[in-house]
């Protein structure tokens, strides 16, 4: 896969579907520690000035001794790094 090419993967969590973009490989539960821990630290919570598309949010999540650097928009994660 080429390093700037990112697929869309759909994932239901805990009663949302979210949509999680990324170049990277991550298993389920990365994804879902990350999910968890993003929802924990209020990362989809939407204000009014949200509702306008414009920039995310950006969060540094550790989850199972991975560091992910994503951005959170609603409920689109674009996971633009993934460190051991």
């Amino acid at each position: 896969m080429e390093p700037d090419e990112m697929d869309i993967y759909p994932i239901e969590h805990k009663g949302n579907v979210y949509h999680i973009i990324t170049a990277t490989d991550m298993s389920f539960r990365e994804v879902r520690g990350m999910l968890d821990w993003l929802a924990g630290h209020g990362a989809f919570a939407a204000t009014a000035a949200e509702e306008f598309l414009g920039p995310g949010k950006l969060f540094t999540v550790d989850v199972d001794g991975v560091t992910l650097e994503v951005d959170v928009h609603g409920y689109e994660v674009v996971v633009y790094k993934r460190t051991r």
